[in-house]
């Protein structure tokens, strides 16, 4: 595959307009493109925009030039007005469209125009740094076309996942605060909304308890407090960051010697709270839901201890369900730069829980089962994205000849 720069593939297009506020059209700013986007889901409009905007047609590439580590490069899906701080690039007569925006999402582009980038505070590119990027590209349209059509059917796959877990994300939070509500009868399904009487907390079955979380949570037990580092020889240690969406994430972890962390590693079924972070994630808890034990944990968390008549599960379902969130919150003490919510003012909380361990049971392995799913269509998306890294590294490199395109297609 033939060498060439990016500025053999596509035109910058300097058309500037100020927005007309009587003629309000489609408008693309920075905000509209996600990191890493395969494309566009949603515009704004002109109405509110004042200042300078560049003009772009469909199909145009817009490249995001203020702090191009995000990799906001994706095609015009319609014609419009956009920010200034978006580079609109025209294919050239014979190029392909698509074929020239997975150029410009490549590995390739991103790398060389992170390092050249030009500011510290405020890092941007330019037409004149993107312009001169080597890449590959064949001359033949039908060529370019071919593997244009490869990466766009795994981004349709890849888009198509993505909608399916929006669906059961939706799902997964109607389940929730349904089962939290109304609970579940004998036969399996929710308690008929006649059959629920007023609480504290709202409308719940009449068997349920509600009482302050000190009650059925027990104890509670701080993290260390040693400074960490980054040498894994001693045991990993999770930190307020490692909480998200209500699981723990193991990606970026610090590490402090095993004699003295040994006795606070988290073993199945531990609850962490996050009691201290900034407004929107303090009060976050996670579940270590493996046999063998896993890291031990800072003191930015609190390890939570529940007594016979409450599973673990239900309390981390319920710290976690949204209404509950806000109400916790309540109980915050601000800092410096961050709030706090300590054990003692957390006890003091309303839960709402079964009588019976059976429906607490029941309640969680439904919730579970809409969970897994959601986990399965992660990793596919994982999957397809590898794929499709994998594929575009390979045909827009120069290292999967022309001639193996049709058969990395097949």
């Amino acid at each position: 595959m033939p060498r060439t720069v990016v500025s053999d593939l596509v035109e910058l297009v300097a058309d500037k307009q100020v927005a007309d506020r009587m003629k309000p059209e489609a408008y693309i700013g920075l905000e509209h493109i996600p990191e890493r986007a395969i494309r566009i889901e949603r515009v704004g409009d002109t109405e509110t925009i004042r200042g300078m905007c560049v003009r772009f047609r469909e199909g145009d590439i817009l490249f995001g030039k203020l702090r191009p580590n995000l990799r906001k490069s994706v095609l015009a899906p319609i014609e419009g007005l956009g920010s200034t701080e978006i580079l609109v690039l025209r294919p050239k007569p014979g190029v392909d469209s698509s074929f020239a925006g997975h150029v410009l999402r490549s590995e390739t582009v991103f790398f060389e125009t992170e390092r050249m980038t030009e500011g510290t505070r405020m890092p941007r590119t330019s037409w004149r740094t993107l312009s001169g990027i080597e890449v590959f590209a064949p001359t033949e349209s039908h060529a370019q076309k071919m593997i244009a059509d490869i990466l766009d059917a795994i981004d349709d796959t890849t888009l198509e996942t993505d909608a399916v877990i929006e669906k059961l994300r939706t799902i997964h939070i109607g389940i929730i605060d349904d089962l939290l509500t109304r609970g579940l009868a004998n036969d399996g399904t929710p308690r008929e909304p006649s059959t629920l009487a007023e609480t504290e907390v709202g409308l719940r079955p009449g068997t349920w308890t509600v009482a302050n979380l000190g009650r059925f949570v027990v104890g509670a037990e701080y993290g260390t407090n040693l400074s960490l580092g980054d040498s894994s020889s001693g045991i990993p240690v999770l930190r307020m960051n490692n909480i998200q969406d209500g699981e723990f994430d193991l990606s970026d972890l610090k590490y402090a010697p095993a004699h003295s962390v040994e006795r606070i590693r988290v073993q199945r079924n531990d609850v962490l709270f996050n009691r201290t972070n900034s407004w929107e994630h303090v009060g976050k808890t996670a579940i270590w839901r493996h046999n063998e034990p896993g890291p031990a944990f800072a003191s930015y968390l609190v390890r939570l201890h529940c007594g016979e008549e409450l599973l673990p599960e239900f309390l981390h379902l319920w710290l976690n369900w949204a209404p509950v969130q806000r109400a916790i919150r309540r109980f915050a003490t601000p800092g410096v730069q961050q709030v706090n919510i300590n054990p003692t003012n957390l006890r003091r909380a309303l839960i709402a829980v079964p009588d019976t361990l059976d429906e607490q049971r029941a309640i969680i392995e439904r919730v579970n089962g809409v969970s897994a799913a959601i986990e399965v269509h992660r990793r596919e998306r994982a999957k397809l994205v590898s794929l499709r890294e994998g594929l575009r590294d390979d045909l827009l490199s120069g290292r999967k000849p022309v001639a193996a395109i049709r058969e990395v297609a097949e």
